[in-house]
């Protein structure tokens, strides 16, 4: 889900992201709703909250210089004048952004490679992840191929940090056992659910995507 641009977490727009994502999250593990199995949506329902973009903040850790793009005799070919480093041809990183993993089988407060001892374990595999671990796990946890079928190196899912060695991206967050959902926002909340469903007559707003415009 793409939330509205008063929604986002863009700066300028107010503090309401954190209600709105945490309204979405409750509707889920506090639903009653089965499915055809007898499980309630937290059951069996993995949430992923990333962001877009960094936001313009200082990251110590530079981003990968990688090429995905293609190849002749297994060397990688780019034309130097668009870009003689390699930059902005075939598949690059940008700088790093959160990521928050929400379910009944992940742990609380658990830290994808967390240091410790002065040693950090997320600079390598298989702490690293990005946006093609999401569509990647995606793909396996509902046994579908990958979305590219000929074996393109320039697709996200084949380039995911962490899809390699046999491993499953992302299985790290769900070891489980199971645990039960604990509400995320109190009962009194003036931002809870109808808030947000009557937001725009509330407010005599339009919607807005989340880069100031209707087209998102």
């Amino acid at each position: 889900m793409i939330p509205d641009e008063a929604h986002s977490d863009h700066p300028g727009f107010g503090s309401l992201g954190p209600n709105y994502v945490a309204n979405l999250v409750d509707l889920i593990g506090d639903s009653t709703c089965k499915d055809s199995n007898g499980q309630t949506y937290w059951q069996d329902t993995a949430i992923f909250i990333t962001w877009d973009d960094w936001g313009g903040f200082y990251d110590h850790v530079k981003p990968p210089a990688v090429y995905r793009g293609e190849t002749v005799n297994n060397q990688p070919v780019c034309p130097p004048a668009k870009a003689p480093n390699g930059w902005g041809c075939g598949y690059v990183y940008g700088f790093r952004v959160p990521l928050l993993v929400v379910s009944a089988y992940t742990p609380a407060g658990y830290i994808s490679g967390i240091c410790q001892n002065g040693s950090c374990q997320n600079n390598k595999f298989p702490f690293q992840h990005d946006f093609g671990s999401i569509l990647r796990f995606t793909e396996i946890n509902f046994g579908l191929g990958f979305i590219d079928q000929s074996g393109n190196n320039a697709y996200a899912d084949r380039n995911a940090r962490d899809n390699q060695q046999g491993n499953v991206p992302l299985s790290e967050f769900f070891p489980g056992p199971y645990r039960g959902f604990t509400s995320i926002l109190p009962t009194n909340s003036q931002y809870d659910t109808n808030y947000f469903l009557n937001y725009y007559g509330i407010t005599g707003t339009q919607p807005q995507g989340p880069d100031g415009d209707a087209m998102d």
